[in-house]
């Protein structure tokens, strides 16, 4: 039993529809070819793992480089409105009241990350377009000393989401990724009480929680970049008032897709499909 668990843990590393059609016969191979020896299980997991990425890497590269920056845009949409929600549902929660945190805002904002989620990217896109643009005024308003941040800020991030709408996913439907809204709300239950209130143990879980995605960014570039990509674009929203700052940012995301450009082309010549 554990034995299949393993082998089922390494299949993660091929793409889904691999899974669905080869997973029963790889996984009575791997099975059979380490019945006698555990070092050579052990082989066997890592060989699979390794074909497996390689597997995933193909099929990312027969997205084409363009595509696939596209789809890191797409999820970094979803990112941003996800960290938005989460930082505007924990102002609430420690209570500040202002006309940024307002319900209908909110629950548009809520609205646009749900669609994201389920897979309806051109309305998600729309929708989080006319949250930002609602929500501009009000936003200039409460930071009068950094406007030029302010306006710089939202240019980007309404670019990501221009995107979102123009040049969405490929991606079948499914409801069941709107149990990702759970991390919005942990977030705020995390984060929005004032320190001296806050659990130990949710923030430990929010930095772990940080910490691995990082890492899972770092580790899956050489297979799909687009994970970097995303992370890429939020951290290039992070642009503030800062001027040395500001440029630095500024060019995290075009150094990242120039990156992923390279070697989704380079993983085209090694593996066409």
């Amino acid at each position: 039993m554990i034995r299949e668990r393993l082998v089922g843990a390494g299949l993660l590393a091929y793409p889904a529809e691999a899974r669905e059609r080869l997973g029963g016969e790889i996984t009575g191979t791997v099975l059979d070819a380490g019945a006698d020896s555990r070092r050579r299980l052990v082989r066997e997991l890592a060989d699979l793992v390794r074909l497996g990425l390689r597997a995933r890497a193909r099929v990312t590269a027969t997205s084409g480089a363009r595509r696939v920056i596209f789809d890191g845009l797409c999820l970094a949409c979803v990112w941003l409105m996800l960290l938005d929600l989460s930082t505007l549902l924990a102002q609430r929660v420690r209570g500040m009241h202002d006309p940024l945190l307002a319900p209908a805002s909110l629950v548009l904002l809520a609205v646009a990350l749900s669609l994201a989620l389920v897979g309806f990217d051109r309305l998600a896109g729309v929708a989080a377009l006319a949250w930002i643009g609602a929500r501009l005024p009000a936003l200039v308003a409460d930071t009068p000393g950094e406007t030029a941040a302010v306006i710089t800020v939202t240019v980007l991030t309404a670019g990501c989401f221009a995107t979102l709408a123009l040049a969405p996913r490929r991606r079948p439907r499914d409801l069941r990724r709107l149990a990702w809204m759970i991390v919005p709300v942990f977030l705020a239950a995390a984060l929005g009480p004032p320190p001296w209130e806050q659990s130990p143990l949710l923030r430990a879980i929010v930095v772990v929680g940080a910490l691995a995605t990082a890492a899972y960014v770092l580790a899956s570039f050489l297979t799909d970049p687009r994970t970097a990509i995303a992370a890429g674009a939020v951290l290039t929203t992070a642009a503030d008032n800062h001027g040395a700052v500001n440029l630095l940012v500024i060019g995290i995301l075009p150094l990242v897709a120039t990156a992923a450009t390279l070697r989704i082309r380079r993983l085209r010549r090694r593996a066409p499909i």
